[in-house]
């Protein structure tokens, strides 16, 4: 994807002008998409242009979320088959078999809502006393109103249309969800709903079911058997407003958690209860679920970073609410997480100020957590992979320091965490100064593993900042390591073609790689360089149109591969 289109490439193709088989502009911007067997599912936001009763012109827009469905068996023509039109704001998807969640944010608004405004009527200077007059006459005209109302014109509506051979039938609208599956928890902490909508493909006609909980903004992580909503308050407290005065100093955030349960790794998401833990939570990589615990890491301290310390909680659900088990509270002061990563009864956790603390957790006994282990280094990690034989080694990336903590590039780092009492670096490989989307976006990191083998191949793109007579500019490319249990060594380079933006020559910037049979792509802005992945010689570069901007391949479809517009 990239933009509003989607297109499909052939891989096997010679010629760039072939390349591209099929390009279809969905006319919204695409924001994901997914692939299962022969259909394709892109979820784009799209503005709708509202009206105001005084005003024929549109006023603002209102964003809403919409799915399309396509099946990709004949990857040259393909075959619309469905469209969903969700209200609110797309959080993010996720995916169990043919099952797609799609997960919004809904602002629960009042049609037509009156403003001081619409009252207040100055008189010769501005009155303060009048102003507040005024705000209390919009309070009460908009509670009359909203008395007026009955639950089902409060609840949003989504709408459907299924296409035969490609065209459009008859547009159902429907509500997005029943008020008995709405929730509103003990810890609320905002006055938007979050959807968790339920798309199942498996049937010629999808079936939408759905959940909400009156939350506000979200984390999202899913194991095969929960989906959690993770919310901070970096605007309102989690506890509810009325009657709070404001802080004197500044406060403390907190995390609401918010759990569905999934039936049988699918269908529609079922709310199990909620709960708080104090501070924020970084990632979705800092929540991980087992044995139906959810383990947290969460950074404390007040909003603007005093006194910061790190915990790691341990809930489960009991009666309705998630309770913690279990605690490690107070580690690495003065510092915040930077990554974590969860793997069954283990837990790991990469803080930093000026060196790295690398924490390891035992936590098979979810009453009574342990902090097992801590290495420190210099430099910090931004993304944990879990790699070896039975996951005992870590691969991570991040920025490279030296020991006052002054930030000198970037580096890969592989450790044994074999003994998780005592982890130890195997092997550390500078990177330079630069950048990478792997640093902040693990799509962008791609982990190939042998089979029956504890080694793998590593492909991250790679921008440096030192100019290159080839380019002109910078480097930009795909960078290709060898990962065994002894380390990490560069293989080598797939350099992105040099192309014009009609001021010169650059580097073209690699976003993404995929590996398909023997070949390797890396996948830039404006083309896409195959290479042979074990002598990383090119075999074809193919030019993209300029009309995009960047695309990224997602698997494999009747021997050709198909890729989104970014």
């Amino acid at each position: 994807i990239r933009g509003t289109h989607f297109f499909i490439l052939n891989k096997e193709s010679a010629e760039a002008k072939s390349a591209i088989i099929s390009d279809i502009d969905v006319k919204d911007t695409i924001n994901e998409l997914h692939l299962s067997g022969s259909r394709i599912t892109l979820i784009t936001t799209s503005y709708t242009p509202l009206k105001t009763a005084a005003a024929s012109s549109p006023m603002f827009s209102a964003t809403a979320t919409r799915v399309y469905n396509y099946d990709v068996s004949n990857p040259v023509t393909p075959v619309q088959l469905s469209r969903f039109d969700f209200p609110g704001t797309l959080q993010g998807t996720r995916r169990i078999n043919s099952t797609i969640y799609v997960i919004v944010n809904y602002r629960i608004d009042l049609p037509s809502p009156v403003y001081a405004s619409n009252f207040y009527q100055p008189i010769n200077s501005f009155s303060m006393e009048a102003y507040n007059l005024a705000g209390a006459q919009a309070s009460a005209e908009n509670l009359k109103r909203i008395e007026a109302l009955t639950l089902g014109e409060m609840l949003p509506t989504y709408s459907q249309t299924l296409y035969t051979a490609g065209k459009a039938g008859a547009t159902t609208v429907a509500p997005v969800v029943n008020s008995s599956d709405i929730y509103i928890p003990e810890p609320a902490n905002g006055t938007d709903m979050s959807l968790v909508i339920s798309l199942d493909n498996s049937k010629a006609e999808p079936v939408v079911t759905s959940s909400g909980v009156i939350s506000s903004w979200c984390q999202i992580y899913m194991s095969p058997a929960s989906l959690y909503l993770a919310s901070s308050n970096n605007w309102a407290w989690i506890e509810p407003v009325q009657g709070r005065a404001q802080a004197t100093k500044s406060p403390e955030p907190s995390t609401a958690l918010h759990k569905f349960a999934l039936a049988d790794g699918g269908g529609k998401p079922v709310y199990k209860g909620s709960g708080i833990v104090p501070g924020w939570v970084n990632n979705q990589f800092s929540m991980g679920e087992y044995n139906g615990y959810l383990r947290v890491g969460t950074t404390r301290g007040g909003w603007w970073g005093e006194g910061t310390s790190n915990r790691l909680a341990i809930l489960n659900e009991q009666g309705g609410n998630l309770v913690e088990t279990g605690k490690i509270e107070g580690l690495a002061k003065g510092e915040k997480i930077y990554s974590m990563r969860f793997d069954r009864d283990r837990g790991y956790m990469v803080t930093f100020r000026q060196t790295d603390p690398l924490f390891t957790f035992d936590l098979s006994d979810p009453v009574n957590p342990i902090k097992a282990g801590e290495l420190k280094v210099n430099g910090f990690a931004t993304y944990i992979h879990l790699v070896g034989q039975d996951n005992n080694q870590l691969l991570t990336i991040g920025p490279s320091a030296d020991d006052t903590g002054r930030v000198t590039g970037n580096k890969l780092q592989l450790f044994d965490v074999t003994n998780i009492s005592k982890p130890e670096v195997i092997s550390t490989c500078p990177l330079g100064e630069g950048l990478s989307g792997a640093l902040y976006d693990h799509h962008a990191f791609l982990y190939f593993k042998q089979a029956d083998s504890g080694s793998g191949l590593l492909a991250i793109p790679y921008y440096s900042y030192y100019t290159n007579a080839a380019s002109g500019t910078y480097s930009s490319g795909l960078w290709i390591f060898d990962v065994n249990a002894t380390g990490i060594s560069k293989r080598g380079e797939i350099q992105a073609k040099a192309v014009s933006n009609g001021y010169g020559l650059y580097a073209d910037t690699v976003d993404r790689s995929l590996i398909i049979d023997s070949n390797i792509y890396a996948i830039a802005h404006r083309t896409v360089t195959v290479a042979d992945i074990a002598t990383l010689d090119i075999k074809n570069t193919v030019n993209l149109p300029e009309s995009y901007e960047y695309y990224i391949f997602y698997g494999q479809v009747g021997g050709v591969t198909a890729a989104t517009a970014l």
